[in-house]
């Protein structure tokens, strides 16, 4: 709309403005909203004096950068020289909010453009509108919250009004409708019986019924139909109200079967550990899974924190962890997979896999916590890391060794083509047998390494005391060995089923360590070793005793270690062997342990406990 031209008088023509707004509430603005002029009724609405406000911005007009949407399209209208009409809100001197209708018109006065704003005060008005608006939503609100439903018919079951949304239909929607667009065909009889009753006998009625949804899911309702009069008592319409009961209604015996079923099949449940939680972190349900990880029985938890079951350093760190999965459940997101720290009732910390689901019954949150007790494999872990290293040293180790006996029988040739002298050629012959012999007994002992790793053998039935024969006959050229008294005590069932190749390497490994640690004879001093090989319960027990030079206590931790070799100047060896010896064990699930002292006819005894099979 263009703006209208006005010719109004100015500051020097106040006895005339005066008279023509006695009765008005008006300004005069420039196009920044400075006040140029405002009548004694607009200083006396908002308590102030006209010298104050002469030359500044009229606030009621706030700023042009307001964000408020109304002063937004008021200084719109402005900049546009257009008129504008509103409500806005001031406070007067005494800090005391009112409202007046606003009128903004552009006049264009000796070429120059002004806003006459005339305002009309309505704040009795506004006040009233609010208190008639907020008893219109308290109503609203109060017809919402009831718990059933209500609505008004006619003897026919049309829907004349209704007090919210029904069955996913909204409530305007359903006016309008019939009553029995709602209902199964067989409810048609109870409902028709009932408001042909109401309607005749002019009383209330009421009665019960059920109904199933479109997936089959059976409700119960109860429903109360009323009768509404005229003036002068006719019935012109029913008022019915339909709750639905569904949740109060006894469960039946099939049902009290099924939950008794569900509860002993979770009771029952021992490989998965499922722990439920109400909204508090207060356990209330804990099947047998739990009680066999946590060791606590059902009466000794329930009712207990949950974070009693995670360890005390750990705590601060798994309760965010679990704040954080059930704020991603109030939002409706996937909850990843956490790994926490857990505390047995006897003190001992296991790892588990841990997710988190939530359920709601009657309103009620609980939280589900399924978990995995991943302890076994946490070891299968740290071990697979372990050998990962050892493999890489292997390869680095097993390479830069084997370089060595080829470079020295390469220098040796090398002197051998350039000596003349015989005696000092035949000095060179038995160096270079003796670093040939250093090769093959290492890339033996390598081999013996990759076959063990490969771990390609079938368990088959075994003569210990024919393993040990062999073995000692192998090593019957070893330094010393003659002078060795050996101890043989052999007492095992001959069912007993293992991988042959593997316990084959574990005697020759250990009783040729043993050998290479022996002492020398002297001042009556004789060399032993004694192997035992017995079954004890489930267990073979194998023990390999010496009493040879022994193994100082520092490096006791070591000696299972890859490439690990003595400071014994007079002892030679690749450092696999005992490696080999320990890896074979693990390999068939047993355990080794070493003692050993220096002390003069001490030595050292291994024990190995393997598992007793004959399947």
């Amino acid at each position: 709309m263009k703006a209208a031209k006005y010719n109004l008088p100015y500051t020097e023509d106040k006895r005339i403005i005066d008279i023509v707004g006695e009765h008005s509430i008006f300004t005069v603005v420039d196009k920044f909203g400075r006040v140029e002029y405002a009548n004694s009724n607009f200083c006396t609405t908002l308590g102030i004096n006209l010298k104050e406000v002469l030359g500044e911005p009229l606030k009621i007009l706030e700023s042009p950068l307001h964000s408020g949407l109304l002063y937004k399209n008021l200084w719109k209208s402005i900049k546009a020289k257009e008129k504008w009409n509103g409500v806005l809100q001031a406070k007067n001197i005494n800090d005391v909010n009112i409202w007046l209708d606003t009128t903004i018109i552009p006049i264009e006065k000796e070429h120059k453009l002004v806003y006459l704003i005339v305002f009309k005060d309505v704040t009795e008005i506004h006040q009233k509108n609010i208190v008639l608006l907020n008893e219109q939503k308290s109503k609203k609100v109060f017809l919402k919250s009831i718990p059933f439903h209500v609505f008004s018919i006619t003897k026919y079951g049309k829907i004349l009004k209704v007090n919210k949304q029904f069955l996913d239909t909204e409530a305007r929607n359903v006016v309008g409708t019939y009553i029995y667009d709602y209902i199964s065909f067989s409810c048609y009889d109870i409902f028709k019986t009932n408001i042909y009753t109401a309607f005749k006998n002019k009383k209330t009625k009421h009665f019960k019924f059920y109904d199933f949804d479109f997936k089959g899911a059976k409700s119960y309702y109860r429903a109360v139909i009323s009768p509404n009069f005229n003036e002068i008592g006719e019935v012109v319409s029913l008022t019915l109200c339909v709750n639905d009961v569904t949740d109060f209604i006894e469960i039946d015996k099939k049902e009290q079967e099924r939950e008794a079923k569900y509860r002993l099949i979770y009771k029952s449940i021992d490989v998965g550990i499922i722990v439920v939680a109400n909204s508090a972190g207060k356990i209330k349900e804990w099947n047998k899974g739990a009680e066999l990880a946590f060791g606590y029985k059902e009466k000794e938890i329930l009712g207990r924190p949950f974070a009693i079951l995670t360890t005390e350093k750990n705590r601060e760190r798994n309760i965010k962890e679990l704040l954080t999965a059930v704020e991603k459940l109030e939002d409706n997101k996937n909850v990843d997979i956490i790994e926490l720290q857990c505390l047995r009732k006897n003190g001992e910390e296991f790892p588990v896999e841990f997710t988190l689901s939530s359920l709601t019954i009657n309103g009620k949150t609980s939280y589900c916590a399924m978990m995995l007790d991943i302890s076994k494999r946490k070891t299968l872990e740290n071990k697979l890391q372990e050998k990962t290293e050892d493999l890489e040293s292997f390869l680095y180790r097993s390479a830069h060794d084997l370089r060595a006996p080829f470079a020295s029988a390469q220098g040796l040739l090398n002197l051998l083509k350039e000596e003349k002298d015989i005696n000092k050629a035949q000095e060179i012959v038995k160096m270079l047998d003796t670093t040939i012999n250093n090769g093959k007994l290492l890339s033996n002992k390598l081999l013996e390494a990759s076959v063990i790793s490969a771990k390609k053998h079938e368990y088959r039935r075994i003569d210990f005391s024919k393993i040990i024969r062999n073995v000692l006959i192998k090593l019957r050229n070893a330094s010393n060995i003659e002078n060795i008294d050996f101890s043989i005590d052999v007492d095992v069932p001959k069912n007993y089923k293992t991988k042959p190749e593997l316990i084959i390497s574990l005697f020759r490994s250990l009783i040729q360590n043993a050998i290479q640690f022996s002492r020398p004879i002297e001042n009556g001093y004789v060399p032993k070793i004694e192997v035992v090989v017995k079954k004890v319960k489930k267990h073979i027990v194998i023990e390999i005793n010496d009493n040879g030079i022994g193994i100082e206590k520092k490096n006791i931790s070591k000696i299972f270690n890859l490439y690990y070799k003595s400071n014994n100047d007079n002892c030679s060896g690749s450092g696999l062997g005992l490696y080999i010896v320990k890896s074979i064990v693990e390999g068939l699930e047993g355990d080794i342990k070493v003692k050993s002292s220096v002390a003069e006819n001490s030595g050292t005894s291994f024990k190995i406990k393997l598992p007793y099979s004959n399947k």
